[in-house]
C-alpha cells in the first residue's frame, strides 16, 4: 500500500503504477481542492457522509477521518475491489456498497476509457471495448435509512447519470442534510444524445436546468460555477463539466 497525504490527511492506496501522475497531483493539492474544503466545512463527528460514486477511495477514506461514518456507493467492479482492499488499512468507519444510485431494479453500466476501473464508468455512454455489467441499485431513501446519524452530507459524482436521477435528488431529506456536492457532466449527456449538434446542445442545456431545479429546498452556494462553465463551453465549443454545492437553507 502507498501512503498519500493530501489536504492534511493521509490515506493508504494500493500502489498502482498507472495512477502515478494522478497520485502526484493529489499529493500536491492540485486535484479538486474545493471538494475537500467543502467536505471539511460540512462534515463533522456527528455527520454521516454519503459518497455516491466512491471511485478509488480518494474522498470516502479522507472524509472518514472527519465524519462519524461514511457510506460509499460504487458499482464499478474494479473500483469496488480497490475500495475493499483499502478498508482494512485506513482509519474511520466506511461501509461499502457495490451498487448504483437508481430507482430501477438494476442499471446497465458501460466501460469508458478502455475498461472498468477508471473514473468514467457510465450508464449513458460506452467505449469501443463493449464491456458491460448489470449493477444492483440503491435509492436515496435506502441510504438515509442506513445512516447512523441525524446529520447527513452527500457527495454525488455519477458520470452523467445525475441527469437520470432527479427523482432521487428530490428524496434527499432537506432537514437532515447539511449539503450536497454535485458533479455535473453535460458533456456526457450530450454525447449520449442523437440528432443535430444544435438540437443536442439545446436538450443538454434544458436538462441541466431541470437537474439544478431538482435540488429545490437547498441553496445553491456557487452559481458562479455555472457561468464559468458556460464561458468555457462557448470558448472551446464543447460542453465542460462543473461542480455545484447545495447547502441547507
Amino acid at each position: 500500500m502507498r501512503a498519500i497525504t493530501y489536504f492534511q490527511k493521509t490515506v493508504y492506496f494500493p500502489d498502482k503504477p498507472e495512477k502515478k501522475r494522478f497520485f502526484a497531483r493529489l499529493q500536491h493539492g492540485q486535484w479538486e481542492p474545493g471538494t475537500f474544503r467543502n467536505i471539511e466545512r460540512l462534515v463533522d463527528e456527528k455527520t454521516t457522509f454519503i459518497d455516491i460514486g466512491g471511485w478509488i477511495g480518494v474522498t470516502p477514506y479522507w472524509a472518514a477521518q472527519i465524519a462519524d461514518n461514511v457510506i460509499t456507493v460504487e458499482p464499478d467492479p474494479v473500483c469496488f475491489e480497490i475500495l475493499t482492499e483499502m478498508k482494512g488499512v485506513n482509519t474511520g468507519e466506511v461501509e461499502l456498497l457495490n451498487a448504483a444510485l437508481s430507482q430501477d431494479d438494476c442499471l446497465v453500466l458501460n466501460s469508458v476509457g478502455g475498461g472498468f476501473g477508471s473514473s468514467e464508468t457510465s450508464a449513458l455512454i460506452a467505449d469501443d471495448t463493449g464491456m458491460v455489467i448489470t449493477a444492483k441499485t440503491i435509492t436515496v431513501p435506502d441510504l438515509q435509512t442506513m445512516a447512523r446519524t441525524e446529520r447527513l452530507c452527500f457527495k454525488i459524482d455519477i458520470e452523467g447519470y445525475e441527469y437520470k436521477a432527479l427523482d432521487q435528488f428530490g428524496a434527499i431529506d432537506r432537514k437532515r442534510t447539511a449539503g450536497v456536492l454535485l458533479a455535473v457532466h453535460p458533456q456526457i449527456l450530450a454525447a449520449s444524445l442523437s440528432g443535430p449538434a444544435l438540437l443536442r446542445a439545446i436538450r443538454t442545456v434544458a436538462a441541466t436546468a431541470r437537474l439544478i431545479q431538482s435540488f429545490h429546498g437547498f441553496r445553491l452556494e456557487n452559481p458562479s460555477a455555472i457561468w464559468a462553465a458556460i464561458r468555457k463551453s462557448i470558448a472551446r465549443r464543447e460542453f465542460k463539466g462543473f461542480d455545484l454545492l447545495f447547502v441547507a437553507k
